[in-house]
């Protein structure tokens, strides 16, 4: 059985249903089909917690974007690691605030595909 793919339309709904805190962000999108924008709000928010320290709700965060990395079309996988990952995946590196908590949940795809970047880049 082939396994349903999440699209770019359903990025938006995903967010704002499974983070409802991230709703007020969302709305100040001009457009709701834009998936780089509403990627670019994801990772906003993302940042904010990791500031905030909140790390229960970055995992959150960094499940939910795995699961569009993995079960994603090709856009929503491109969104995913060209915004999501490249973005928060330099702050994970680069962040003294709290990095050993913060790596050991930013694993998986995420980390696969952050690693890539990374070695790919030469950063």
């Amino acid at each position: 059985m082939k396994k349903r793919m999440i699209t770019e339309n359903e990025v938006h709904e995903i967010l704002s249903n499974d983070l409802p805190e991230i709703n007020t962000e969302l709305e100040k999108l001009t457009s709701l089909n834009n998936i780089y924008k509403t990627m670019e709000c994801f990772v906003g928010f993302t940042k904010q917690l990791i500031y905030k320290g909140n790390l229960k709700e970055v995992k959150h965060c960094f499940n939910i974007a795995e699961k569009m990395l993995d079960d994603g079309n090709s856009l929503v996988k491109n969104a995913i690691e060209n915004v999501f990952v490249y973005s928060l995946g330099t702050v994970v590196a680069l962040s003294g605030l709290k990095t050993k908590s913060l790596k050991k949940i930013f694993n998986g795809s995420l980390r696969k595909e952050y690693n890539r970047q990374v070695l790919t880049h030469g950063i």
